[in-house]
């Protein structure tokens, strides 16, 4: 077989094969067209509508490129101007990103320590179906000494709740109850005074004031502390619905779940819009652990990798 010397490689990156066809008389040289290769930051951002379409480059300015990535986090256009106006014009030398963006979060937004929700005599859990309110009671147990929270189910309609809240308990060592009624939680209250008590609430519809309103009794019979439990993918629109009538309730605060499952949370800040502060986040579905303290600097980085690290976020975007 006659050997075939080969070229040597250049610097250039190879060119495309070939194609030699022969149409009407005369040879045609086809070349394939390959794909065009956009830089990450250009694309990271691009709507889940539009596939492998660019945005326009990341401005270059530091206060425009932070502004940049509130829009494509989906952080409300209103709360998103206001941070962007929060963010430092100068610093230290060495202040990063992270720093300046973590400075305007703070000016911007209320955060609370998660100590002030496990160290309530009693929570109220609440929030849309499907929220992960039941996997977040079982992890506010695990932060408390073995078997002193005391796990009410009062989702007695959805029998795949309850069974879930039983198996969580068992594996805590914690009891479950059950109250159907806010009579019902009395009595449980009455005979567990010192200990205390984390209520899981059936999910409420975010548009829904009169179910949000029923929430009330609940709250008043045990003093209950009411928590937001919102999911890391929900709508800014329905974030905010749903903080202001929890906010009418009393107010209370926001744990935010599945925050390590989508790449964009931004919507989540809607619930600030109303005024409810962030305490923590939930980023495993793990009952066991995976609960977190949310504070500017930990939200600032969050919404920095969501917006550039596609190679980390392979889920659709929200």
């Amino acid at each position: 077989m006659p050997s075939r010397k080969s070229r040597p490689l250049s610097s250039a990156a190879p060119q495309a094969p070939v194609v030699i066809r022969r149409g009407r008389g005369r040879l045609r040289i086809k070349r394939p067209i390959t794909d065009a290769v956009f830089d990450l930051m250009a694309v990271a951002a691009r709507e889940p509508t539009e596939p492998g379409m660019p945005e326009p480059n990341w401005p270059s300015a530091d206060g425009g490129f932070l502004s940049a990535v509130l829009r494509a986090q989906r952080v409300p256009e209103a709360l998103a101007r206001e941070i962007a106006a929060a963010i430092p014009e100068r610093g230290p030398s060495d202040a990063t990103m992270v720093d300046r963006l973590s400075q305007a979060l703070d000016a911007v937004l209320d955060f609370t320590p998660i100590e002030t929700l496990l160290n309530a005599p009693a929570l109220l859990l609440a929030g849309p179906p499907g929220a992960g309110k039941t996997t977040l009671a079982a992890k506010l147990a695990a932060r408390r000494e073995r078997g002193t929270a005391r796990l009410v189910a009062a989702d007695g309609e959805r029998a795949g709740a309850l069974a879930q809240l039983r198996e969580f308990a068992a594996a805590l060592g914690n009891p479950l109850l059950e109250a159907e009624t806010p009579a019902a939680l009395a009595a449980i209250a009455a005979g567990h005074s010192t200990e205390p008590l984390i209520l899981d609430m059936p999910g409420v519809d975010p548009a829904d004031a009169k179910a949000w309103q029923a929430l009330r009794p609940w709250l008043d019979v045990v003093s209950a502390m009411p928590v937001l439990v919102l999911p890391a993918n929900v709508p800014a629109e329905e974030a905010l619905a749903m903080a202001t009538h929890f906010r009418a309730l009393g107010g209370g605060y926001a744990v935010l779940t599945r925050f390590d499952m989508v790449r964009r949370v931004g919507g989540t800040l809607g619930a600030s819009l109303a005024g409810v502060p962030l305490a923590g986040v939930s980023v495993t579905p793990n009952f066991a652990y995976g609960l977190r303290p949310l504070s500017p600097e930990i939200l600032a980085r969050r919404l920095l990798s969501g917006a550039l690290e596609a190679a980390r976020w392979q889920a659709p975007a929200a």
